[in-house]
């Protein structure tokens, strides 16, 4: 029921001087209310867009009307305790309680029903609150960036502020569970980030139920629309961080809504369209061979031209008074060139890709007398995922130093099907409000996957003979680095044998489903004014891979310590399952033996890698599943205080213990039986010849439930959004100790990781891949003179960690994620970096896994804008909107992956980066 502003990052000295900035509007700011209290909140429809214009009283007295972002405020009501009323054309009367404190605040959200339907509900402040927890109304949205990848970036800063991994955050639209690509930032009404994931609502823990939830504008009122256009141009825009070359960038956008009345008041259309021009370079910073066959460094600019359309529709319809029927049509079409490329990966090896998502949805809600609201969605989604590589030729990584040849990846031609039916019960009865409801999704893959049809060649360095000057053998043995093996492989010399070529073969097409079932009950009870209970239940099962045991019951409540509820406590707890990421069962289905075979020849001629030669072994590859693998089970449990102090600032904080035990974890349980050694150069034809214990020559990857994570953070977050001229939010999380056998890999949610070795666990519990130590956020705006708004979005983080690898498979398990030993002195193989001496003359290694740690990172947004009134009514202005916004101004190198093989020599040196600096000025028309 209340509304909190933004927030998220750190950043040092600048956010000291943007503080300063922001706290300057204090000045000009309301005088507190001593005597009364201040009572502000959002006016929403039943399907929770927000409604301007709608008119409000405070008990008999003070009167206002919503904005454009359905938000109200009385500044001062002279009692602390009275009725809010609220009413608009074609809604029915809404009456709330608000009752605070002296000199407090009261947050009270009203939803309109439609005409004819009343309702008499009791709101209280401070009831639903948490500190990770963030509403944003139309004006709010607006400040955030117009680009749709900066946008979502700022959106999924927010989300991480619960705790949770960056960029994991699920995006919904209008209710909906199945993720959503992004609408049009110009459709949007309202954004609502991180919910109380412990409702039994929700199916994942908020460690990993990070949710963005987008309400969708109605086409009600009168006819509405707008034109904008925006443009990023070249002299705005610094360089990319890694490029010592000019990579001039461009981006443009353009677009259009448009929204009113079909029939008055039965029946209204929103319509959106956007389109964005991106025109950037991804940069290469590999080293090859030189013309000459010696290794020198190789610097691309690959330029990267980005198209994208999105577009959304949606039409309502007052069937009877009390029914509301919704449909929306939105769609996503982004074309990629070039993608793929940059860092190691040379612009050869990367493809075309072509990714479109189109979702047709159905919204009907019912009100039924003053107590009761049904819900029913029905939503089909279809989804593509296309590549087309650039080269066709096999894959050629050169470990640590480049990535050449054709994709992996082929012509990739992924068709996805959703199906998703939802049902929902809103039911209060005195103190008591139930909800309860049904979920269901089904997931239709067509997947044609022609992963690694041609071939991919492996060069890990290792032991080779020394050469003497004429290139013959001396008969001394060394170790050598991977650019050196490749070196030796293309001038044909001793020990330029490949250390794999990998090559699948068998069909491609993959068809696959997936059910989802789910059924939900939550009840909040007011049991006193100043104690609410709350209790929930939920049950779920899926299919392909089959688990039906999945029971999660929560519970929690708030508890106000003193009468004026200036201080409330928060306490959280629930069990929850995670679903079985579908990748999974398809990787198994693709890689069975029978539909693919996975063929990997270790010391392959590098001419003809699939001609047997002497010493070459081959190694055929296969997934499995257990007999049984339920979903992720895991416990959550959060604590939380807030209070309330003078002038209307407010203060959270929380803290949170989570437990996951039977994560997914991929082993090779046919792994060669292979002895730890330290000193000497591996010999991974030896290995190969190690006994296995169920068959010889195979690799069988198991997918298993025998990985466990556990550790705790906290939350803190302040606030303050009374004042007229000045809004200001911020947040802080600290992680310690949150420690993994496991981790993620891809967008796996469910977290799948390979360890080092089949038969050890030195070093695998480690930092989880997604920890920072610290996480900051600030969000802010500044009405200025002339009418002008200056807003701003800092979000900083600590680094995550990193995995150091010898690039090598020195133990023959097929997987090429071996870590080095620490070493006690300098010698062949051995490389002094900052976390000692290491060495990759080892099989199972026994440094920790994710012992390095990467750069921080700073995102600065800005905006300035100003806005020109035009001819046109009160209740319908016409605006002229200009607009100056910033993206990364600071020009941070925000670092997204480092060098992470130790025989590459460059441990930790950034391979790529976000983007640089941008500038854009845009122009809005609004009529």
């Amino acid at each position: 029921m209340n509304q909190q502003p933004f927030g998220h990052s750190c950043g040092g000295k600048y956010a000291v001087l943007l503080v300063g900035l922001l706290f300057s509007g204090v000045a000009l700011a309301q005088q507190p209310c001593v005597r009364g209290m201040h009572v502000e909140g959002v006016i929403t429809d039943p399907t929770g867009a927000v409604i301007p214009g709608a008119h409000v009283q405070a008990g008999a007295g003070e009167t206002g009307v919503t904005d454009a972002t359905g938000h109200y405020a009385f500044a001062c009501v002279s009692v602390t305790e009275t009725t809010i009323t609220a009413e608009a054309d074609g809604f029915a009367q809404a009456i709330a309680r608000a009752h605070a404190r002296a000199g407090g605040a009261a947050h009270v959200n009203l939803q309109l029903n439609v005409a004819s339907v009343q309702t008499d509900v009791q709101v209280n402040a401070n009831d639903d609150r948490t500190a990770a927890s963030t509403v944003l109304g139309t004006e709010q949205v607006q400040r955030l960036s117009d680009d749709p990848d900066d946008f979502l970036r700022e959106l999924q800063a927010l989300a991480a502020g619960g705790g949770g991994p960056s960029g994991n955050a699920l995006v919904t639209v209008d209710g909906f569970q199945n993720s959503s690509a992004l609408p049009p930032k110009s459709s949007i009404a309202s954004i609502r980030v991180n919910p109380d994931l412990f409702s039994s609502e929700y199916q994942n823990p908020p460690w990993l139920g990070a949710r963005i939830e987008i309400a969708t504008k109605p086409g009600a009122g009168p006819w509405h629309g707008a034109l904008f256009f925006a443009d990023s141009a070249t002299p705005f825009n610094a360089t990319d961080p890694l490029s010592v070359a000019a990579t001039p960038a461009s981006t443009r956008r353009y677009g259009f809504e448009l929204g009113g009345p079909i029939t008055q008041k039965k029946s209204d259309v929103s319509l959106a369209l956007e389109k964005r021009e991106i025109d950037e370079f991804n940069v290469v910073d590999a080293v090859t061979l030189n013309s000459e066959g010696t290794p020198a460094p190789l610097q691309q600019s690959v330029p990267a031209p980005q198209r994208l359309w999105i577009g959304s529709a949606r039409a309502a319809w007052q069937i009877k008074a009390n029914d509301l029927a919704t449909v929306s049509f939105a769609s996503n079409v982004n074309h990629l060139g070039n993608l793929g490329s940059g860092g190691l990966v040379l612009a050869e090896a990367g493809y075309a890709s072509l990714a479109s998502e189109y979702d047709l949805r159905l919204l009907n809600t019912q009100t039924v007398g003053d107590s009761l609201l049904h819900e029913t969605r029905i939503g089909y989604s279809w989804k593509r995922s296309q590549q087309t590589p650039l080269s066709t030729d096999p894959s050629l990584q050169v470990a640590g130093y480049f990535v050449g040849g054709g994709s992996t990846h082929g012509d990739l031609n992924n068709r996805e099907r959703d199906l998703e039916a939802d049902d929902d019960v809103i039911l209060t009865r005195g103190r008591h409000t139930l909800k309860f409801g049904i979920q269901s999704l089904g997931v239709f893959e067509h997947d044609y996957d022609p992963d690694t049809f041609n071939g991919a060649y492996i060069f890990g360095g290792g032991s080779a003979p020394v050469l003497g000057a004429n290139n013959n053998p001396t008969g001394e043995t060394t170790t050598i680095t991977a650019i050196e093996q490749y070196r030796r492989a293309v001038a044909s010399l001793p020990g330029g044998t490949p250390t794999t070529f990998q090559i699948n073969s068998g069909t491609p097409l993959v068809p696959f489903t997936q059910w989802r079932l789910a059924w939900y009950a939550q009840d909040v009870a007011k049991l006193t004014d100043r104690f609410t209970l709350y209790s929930g239940f939920r049950y779920q099962i899926q299919t392909t891979p089959g688990s039906f045991a999945n029971v999660s019951p929560r519970l929690g409540l708030n508890w106000a310590l003193d009468q004026k509820s200036t201080w409330v406590v928060h306490l959280r707890a629930g069990l929850f399952s995670s679903a079985v990421d579908p990748g999974i069962a398809m990787q198994v289905d693709r890689l069975n033996g029978i539909r693919q075979q996975e063929e990997t020849t270790y010391a392959p001629g590098f001419q003809n890698p699939q001609t047997p030669i002497a010493g070459s072994i081959s190694v055929n590859t296969l997934y499995q599943l257990p007999k049984t693998f339920r979903q992720v089970p895991s416990f959550s449990s959060q604590f939380e205080v807030e209070h309330e102090f003078v002038r209307h600032w407010h203060g959270e904080g929380d803290f949170n213990y989570t437990a996951n035990w039977d994560q997914i974890r991929v082993e090779n349980i046919n792994a060669p039986m292979v002895a730890s050694s330290m000193g000497v150069a591996p010999d991974p034809i030896a290995a190969l010849l190690a006994p296995r214990p169920i068959a010889p020559n195979a690799n069988i990857f198991r997918y298993q439930k025998l990985a466990h994570m556990r550790g705790r953070f906290l939350v803190l977050s302040l606030r303050q959004s009374d004042y007229k001229r000045f809004g200001v939010s911020a947040f802080f999380v600290h992680m310690a100790g949150v420690r993994s056998d496991g981790g993620f890999r891809g967008e796996d949610t469910s977290g799948v990781a390979n360890p080092q070795s089949s038969y050890s666990e030195q070093g695998e519990s480690s930092r989880v891949d997604w920890q920072t130590s610290g996480l900051f956020g600030l969000m802010g705006n500044v009405k200025l003179p002339l009418k002008a708004e200056f807003s701003t979005e800092l979000f900083a983080s600590s680094g995550t960690p990193y995995n150091i690898t010898t690039g090598t498979d020195a133990n023959g398990d097929g997987d090429f994620n071996d870590r080095p030993s620490y070493a006690s002195g300098p010698g062949p193989g051995v490389y002094n970096t900052q976390f000692g001496l290491l060495t990759i003359n080892t099989v199972n290694g026994n440094v920790p896994r994710n012992i390095g740690t990467m750069p921080g990172t700073v995102h600065l947004d800005t905006n300035l804008s100003r806005s020109f009134s035009l001819s046109g009514s009160k209740e319908h202005p016409r605006t002229f909107t200009f607009s100056g916004r910033s993206a990364n101004l600071l020009n941070h190198t925000n670092v997204t992956a480092v060098n992470n093989i130790l025989s590459s020599g460059a441990i930790g040196q950034p391979v790529t980066a976000d983007t640089a600096r941008r500038i854009e000025f845009g122009v809005r028309f609004a009529f």
